[in-house]
């Protein structure tokens, strides 16, 4: 199992006399609101995927009782950290967890070895990518063809020089930029505006004001940026999504030079 901190920085529990014996990630908590109706079952009216519980037995091996009571400090410091980390486990190394221990946990006094159990809370209902699509290479074997998603006889393309493309989201879950890491980058002429219409949801994001080629404009999560100052008074207010599969994506107002969409593939 690999740990990664926010700032990039990662630990193998190979390295600190660590084994994984076995994992377990349950589905997510779904969360649903409903209503009483008189004369009928109740209606349900939205449901919510939140975070789940993710268990992991592991084995520690230490040479003697002293070794011991030094490993347990270097576990403890592995594992015990205020701010949220990464999980990633080696037999699915295209994706990682972010997370927190959730409780407390117990290591048993062996001179030799022992099993102890530790639970992470996961911080968003999905786990994601560990690369983007913008670093995607057919090289990167671990990272992408392992999990089956990508045919690399038509590898996804995610820089267009035409205002009407395809985005492929090959994760199985939609990537909301309200909660989720999703990047525009826009590189175009534009007199008065510059709309990008997601024809496949429907949904469509128009900037009322003027570019050209020596601009960065940038659509950010819930930011959008011009040359890094912030123009979204000069938006429609909207943003959008990617789902599952093809994304069908028209650009209108602008003469374009490159579109790039950057994120990570979630998954359930």
């Amino acid at each position: 199992m690999i740990i990664e901190l926010i700032n990039g920085t990662r630990f193998d529990i190979a390295d600190y006399n660590l084994k994984r014996l076995y994992h377990y990630i349950p589905s997510a908590n779904i969360e649903h609101n409903s209503a009483e109706v008189d004369g009928r079952s109740d209606i349900i009216l939205n449901s919510k995927i939140n975070s789940r519980v993710i268990t992991v037995d592991f084995v520690y091996i230490s040479q003697d009782i002293f070794d011991f009571y030094l490993l347990r400090e270097e576990i403890n410091n592995l594992f015990l950290r205020e701010e949220a980390f990464y999980i990633t486990f080696k037999n699915e190394p295209h994706k990682r967890w972010l997370v927190k221990v959730a409780n407390q946990y117990n290591l048993q006094p062996n001179q030799r070895l022992e099993t102890f159990t530790v639970e992470f809370l996961t911080m968003n209902a999905y786990a994601e990518s560990v690369a983007t699509t913008t670093t995607l290479k057919e090289w990167d074997i671990d990272s992408w063809a392992w999990n089956g998603t990508i045919d690399w006889d038509d590898v996804p393309v995610y820089s267009y020089f035409t205002d009407n493309f395809i985005i492929k989201n090959l994760g199985n879950t939609t990537v909301n930029p309200r909660e989720s890491f999703l990047e525009i980058s826009i590189s175009a002429n534009a007199d008065r505006f510059i709309q990008l219409n997601n024809a496949t949801t429907g949904e469509v994001f128009r900037y009322n004001g003027t570019l050209t080629t020596n601009d960065r404009f940038v659509i950010n999560g819930i930011r959008t940026t011009k040359n890094d100052v912030s123009v979204f008074g000069d938006t429609n207010k909207r943003l959008l999504r990617l789902v599952p599969g093809d994304n069908r994506i028209l650009i209108s107002g602008a003469s374009l030079a490159i579109t790039t969409f950057n994120f990570r593939y979630l998954y359930k």
